[in-house]
């Protein structure tokens, strides 16, 4: 009995202790010394002090760094420098012309690979006018300053190498006299050019803020180019002529010495930009940002690149932005 007692006097006293703090009920803490309740806690305006699904550095004045990267579409136009046509200043005359390369190499190439032909071998005057350059990688990195809500300044640099395939004929016309089975025939080689393409744009932007994690924004820019031929290579039974060289040195041979020729294949040009693309705010701190580009350029714009197709032509380029920014670098 006195077991039962004493059971139910405490359970009357914890029972007036519990009534006396139901103020406190749902008191717990959230961080050292501090209590706060559910409501208070996550309360929309709270989540927005701790930084969740907050949309405000987004919006305040300040700086944004992103990298990027995607697809580079680029204008068919100045292609056809690279089908070996006489008419430019890198051609496949200059290396069938050079008596070192045509005795020496190719044509003994050629002969080795098709036994039925003899000396008389001619480079046909048949280049192909609709050359284009294939689908070509960005890379770019930029930043902005945001001076209003709305609106930003941006300066970016991308990088885009394009290439261009292309192909010509070698025509046999003296087969074996006699010989029905070897017949006068040609045989189709090929020609390889790698670009670079440098873009550095200066450009101002507009960004809808109507929402808190989509955010439209388009923006129109100014740009400097800079077109650098890498490399134009003539490939004929898989042997590789370096067409620069050539044209660098047309009158080449071993056996003599050859006055140096320091010619650059490349030169600036000029354009403009719109671009196009929906900021998707992941973080009040980062973001994802796809993106599209349209640019009207012109390209080559200097004497180290004599029949350049310099006219404005359109490029495209579609990808995706890594974008952060300062509020990361701010944070305690």
């Amino acid at each position: 009995m006195k077991k039962l007692h004493l059971l139910i006097v405490c359970c009357l006293f914890f029972s007036n202790s519990f009534t006396k703090n139901t103020d406190n009920l749902y008191q717990f803490p959230l961080c050292k010394g501090v209590n706060r309740s559910p409501n208070e806690i996550f309360s929309k305006d709270k989540i927005e002090d701790l930084g969740y699904h907050s949309d405000r550095s987004w919006k305040r004045k300040g700086f944004e760094f992103y990298i990027g990267g995607g697809i580079y579409f680029g204008s068919k136009r100045t292609a056809n420098y690279y089908n070996g046509a006489p008419a430019n200043s890198i051609n496949l005359h200059l290396l069938w012309e050079n008596e070192h390369y045509r005795k020496e190499k190719i044509v003994p190439s050629l002969k080795e690979a098709y036994r039925a032909i003899d000396d008389n071998i001619v480079l046909r005057e048949d280049y192909n006018y609709d050359s284009r350059y294939s689908i070509a990688m960005d890379v770019s990195l930029g930043a902005r300053y945001r001076f209003h809500e709305n609106w930003y300044l941006e300066l970016s640099y991308s990088f885009r190498r394009v290439n261009c395939e292309n192909f010509f004929y070698f025509d046999f016309p003296g087969g074996v006299p006699g010989n029905k089975d070897n017949p006068p025939y040609s045989n189709r080689e090929y020609l390889m050019a790698k670009e670079d393409r440098h873009y550095i744009d200066f450009s101002v932007g507009y960004i809808l803020q109507k929402h808190s994690i989509a955010k439209p924004f388009v923006s129109l820019g100014a740009q400097f180019n800079y077109v650098n031929i890498k490399s134009f290579t003539a490939i004929i039974e898989k042997k590789p002529y370096d067409l620069i060289f050539i044209a660098k040195n047309p009158n080449f041979d071993p056996g003599i010495q050859n006055m140096p020729n320091y010619r650059v294949w490349s030169g600036p040009g000029y354009g403009f930009s719109l671009t196009a693309g929906l900021k998707i705010a992941v973080h009040p701190s980062v973001s994802l940002d796809p993106v599209f580009q349209l640019s009207v350029a012109s390209f080559g714009n200097s004497s180290n690149l004599p029949g350049f197709n310099n006219s404005l032509c359109f490029n495209y380029m579609a990808g995706v932005r890594i974008v952060m920014n300062d509020a990361l670098f701010m944070s305690k």
